[in-house]
C-alpha cells in the first residue's frame, strides 16, 4: 500500500508544479502582457545552457586532453552573457521578481530539452549535408 501512496504523492507533486507554472505564466501574461515559455525564449535558454554546459565540459577536461582551459572559460563567459541577456529581456518586460523567477523557470525547465536536442540537431544537420551532397544541380532536375 505504501508504494501506491508514494506514486500518488509523486503524481500530485508533478501535477501541482505543472499547474503552478501554468498559473505563473498566465498571471504574467495578464499583468504584464509577457509570456515566458515561447519559442524565442526556448532558443535563448537553449543557447545559454549549451554554451555553459560545453564550456564547463571543455574547462573540466582540458587537463586530461592537454589543452588550454581558456577555451572552456570563453564558452562559459558567452553562456553567462546570454543568460544575462535573457534576464534583461524578462526583467524589462515584467518586473524584477517576476523576471528573475521566470528566467529561472525557463533555464530549469528547458535544461533537459536543450541538452538532449543539441546532439539531435547536429545529427540532423549532418544527415541533411550528406543527403544533399550527391544531389545534382537544379538545372538538370528542371529539364
Amino acid at each position: 500500500m505504501t508504494g501506491w501512496l508514494k506514486l500518488a504523492l509523486i503524481v500530485a507533486i508533478v501535477v501541482g508544479v505543472a499547474k503552478g507554472i501554468q498559473l505563473f505564466n498566465r498571471h504574467c501574461r495578464r499583468r504584464f502582457g509577457h509570456t515566458f515559455f515561447t519559442t524565442r525564449g526556448f532558443w535563448i535558454a537553449a543557447i545559454a545552457i549549451n554554451l555553459l554546459w560545453w564550456g564547463f565540459y571543455f574547462w573540466g577536461t582540458a587537463y586530461i586532453h592537454h589543452t588550454t582551459m581558456s577555451d572552456g572559460i570563453v564558452l562559459m563567459l558567452f553562456g553567462v552573457a546570454v543568460v544575462t541577456w535573457l534576464l534583461y529581456e524578462n526583467i524589462r518586460d515584467t518586473d524584477l521578481i517576476h523576471g528573475i523567477g521566470g528566467s529561472t523557470l525557463q533555464l530549469v525547465l528547458f535544461l533537459p530539452l536543450a541538452l538532449y536536442s543539441f546532439p539531435l540537431l547536429i545529427l540532423g544537420m549532418v544527415f541533411i549535408l550528406v543527403a544533399s551532397y550527391k544531389a545534382g544541380p537544379a538545372l538538370l532536375i528542371d529539364r
